[in-house]
């Protein structure tokens, strides 16, 4: 398969990530590049709207759908807008030109990179989790049912909450397009990054700055300058849930600022802002909960400034500010110790971690010990001074400080109790919390490069040099600052994130999570394995992805430990069907009549699996080998 034939299905991606989101934008009086940036994650909010209500209806999960509740909510906002239409008066923004001039800046260097790092379209991410998202994937589309209130286990045992958001839209991808589960996933992941993570970014920078071009450009650049977002969670994981809800963190924030009123000025009400913030709030919070704790952690310097601003004014009485402020950090302190893991969930990450280094990556943008991050360093130096200087947006620093304190201290593996309380939202996963950094940290950079901008253009030189010549020079500097920062940008930590991105994407003869070996077996399964028939298989060497490429169901499609007194049978004592009087009968209750042997070498990276009941599989104990490729294995039971 070629990228060229995975288009349709990019196109359906881009339908069903900006479409909803487009329609309701604009019957509420969104334009240009407000419209833009907030309709995917609008988007969003309408698929994990669309998915729960199919699930409570008892309808097949589909576009279908999806365009219902659009439609509804469609009408709903028709109405409010008819009726309210002067309290809900939004900022029209200025011309579009430049926003999509900025924003092919933004996307063509990012998406020719992701294309590289995902090298074909069928390859697949050789990490942990991607075995439950490949299953859940096909377990979506052969249920019908995309409901975050369900998916947990994937029907292994009684149903539980995993954030359904980013499957739902695979999913809705997969049954629209035709294309495969590898192929789909990597399509809209790349229409996330493009649409959600590059818009979100210039809409982010220019509340504050004012939709200048230099600031649209300067933005554009920087998208792509970080090394832990986009690039490290394509792979990390990998938690393509928690990297959709990344990518919608900076549309929601930029929202925060207007209604604070901490940027530049807008003519935005705070009604509309209030009820568009609560437009994105269920998609965000059905992409990843996380991140919804982290966008209130992360509006604490936007609160207090404007709370400040307001105290000092004294235009209005004192409790009308402190006890709204008040309220939302009673708020924040329930959300943050409330939508949380259980502490046990952390503890692989109790021996991991430096804080020291942690410290110094803050300050160099070179977090998971990747060299500095050349551009966004010397812009976040430069943006630090003039922000200092000027006196103006210090929050700012106050949100890349707050992100850089909690990525510090979830490295900080000497103080556990602080560490589980300031992150266990992130299972004190510093990875995942680094992947917030360039969202808190792209607004002090871009300021950083405005102030270059307009201090270069009121150097004497620089005024005579474009004086001298028509508008065709301005224009050619313009063009010459971009593509000096689009090849600065990935120059430190982005160089070494993409290599190790673009590593955990290959087929190999030694791939971590499937060899070419172990595929070539899996695809030739439909044509051995009868219909009906369960296969087990390890999870953890990859064994378990025989449900998503086929179709054809296995034992425990996640995880390590079955969930039944008979799968435990089968996975402790299958061996011992010859002479264990419990396995047979386990073995008929489930179904299984197939093993499928991948060997003990882990997805981890030196680490080995063992399962006892799958070690001798042998035609004495009553397997029987039907098909191999190279040392990958499939048996059929012949002793029960």
């Amino acid at each position: 398969m070629s990228w060229l034939s995975t288009l349709p299905g990019f196109l359906v991606a881009l339908a069903v990530l900006l479409g909803p989101g487009l329609l309701w934008g604009a019957i509420f009086g969104l334009r240009r590049l407000t419209l833009l940036a907030l309709a995917g994650p609008l988007s969003v909010t309408a698929v994990v709207l669309a998915a729960e209500s199919a699930s409570l209806a008892g309808v097949q999960w589909s576009l279908v759908p999806l365009l219902g509740v659009t439609a509804a909510v469609g009408l709903v906002l028709w109405l409010v807008r008819r009726r309210f239409d002067d309290a809900l008066a939004t900022d029209p923004g200025r011309p579009l030109r430049r926003t999509l001039t900025a924003l092919a800046v933004a996307a063509v260097p990012i998406g020719l990179i992701t294309l590289w790092i995902f090298g074909e379209p069928e390859n697949i991410a050789h990490s942990h989790d991607n075995i439950f998202h490949l299953n859940a994937i096909r377990y979506i589309a052969e249920t019908g049912n995309a409901s975050s209130a369900e998916l947990g286990y994937l029907g292994t045992r009684a149903p539980t909450f995993y954030p359904a958001g980013w499957h739902a839209l695979v999913s809705l991808v997969l049954l629209s397009s035709g294309l495969s589960i590898p192929a789909a996933i990597n399509v809209v992941n790349l229409a996330i990054i493009l649409t959600l993570w590059c818009v979100g970014c210039l809409f982010l920078v220019t509340r504050v700055t004012g939709e200048r071009r230099a600031a649209l450009l300067s933005a554009a650049v920087l998208s792509g300058a970080y090394s832990s977002f986009p690039y490290l969670l394509y792979e990390f994981g990998v938690v393509y849930p928690f990297m959709l809800s990344i990518a919608m963190l900076p549309a929601v924030l930029g929202l925060v600022i207007q209604l604070l009123r901490v940027g530049a000025p807008l003519r935005t009400t705070t009604a509309a802002n209030l009820l568009l913030l609560l437009g994105v709030v269920p998609g965000l919070a059905l992409a990843h909960p996380a991140s919804l704790v982290g966008a209130l952690g992360l509006s604490v310097p936007m609160v207090v400034a404007a709370a400040y601003a307001r105290l000092r004014r004294g235009s209005v009485p004192a409790w009308r500010t402190l006890v709204p402020a008040g309220v939302f950090l009673l708020v924040l302190a329930a959300a943050w110790m409330l939508l949380r893991p259980s502490r046990g969930s952390s503890d692989n990450w109790d021996e991991l971690g430096d804080a020291g280094w942690a410290l110094l990556a803050v300050v160099l943008h070179s977090p998971l010990f990747r060299p500095v991050a050349v551009l966004a360093a010397a812009l976040t130096l430069v943006g630090a001074v003039v922000v200092l200087r000027r006196r103006r947006h210090r929050w700012t620093l106050g949100l890349y400080g707050l992100a850089a304190m909690l990525f510090v201290v979830a490295n900080w593996k000497e103080a556990p109790d602080l560490r589980w309380v300031v992150a266990g939202v992130w299972y004190n996963d510093y990875f995942r919390i680094s992947a917030m950094l360039p969202v808190a940290g792209i607004i002090v950079a871009s300021l950083g490069a405005v102030a270059l901008v307009d201090a270069g253009a009121r150097h004497p030189a620089v005024l005579s040099f474009l004086r001298g010549g028509s508008g065709k020079r301005a224009g050619a500097a313009v063009v010459v600052l971009v593509l000096l920062g689009v090849a600065l940008a990935p120059l430190g930590a982005v160089q070494r994130g993409v290599a190790e991105a673009a590593a955990k994407y290959r087929f190999t003869e030694n791939s971590q999570l499937l060899t070419n070996d172990e595929l070539a077996l899996i695809q030739r399964l439909p044509e051995t394995v009868e219909e009906g028939a369960v296969v087990v298989g390890v999870p953890l060497t990859g064994a378990s992805l025989s449900y998503a490429y086929t179709g054809i169901p296995t034992l425990l499609p996640y995880g390590t430990v079955p969930p039944t007194v008979a799968g435990k049978t089968v996975y402790g004592s299958l061996d011992e069907l010859t002479t264990n009087p419990e396995v047979c009968p386990a073995v008929e209750k489930l179904g299984v009549r197939y093993v499928l042997d991948f060997g003990i070498s882990s997805v981890h990276p030196g680490e080995t699996e063992v399962v006892p009941g799958l070690q001798d599989l042998t035609r004495e104990n009553g397997f029987e080998r039907v098909d191999s490729e190279g040392t990958a294995a499939l048996y059929r039971i012949t002793g029960c």
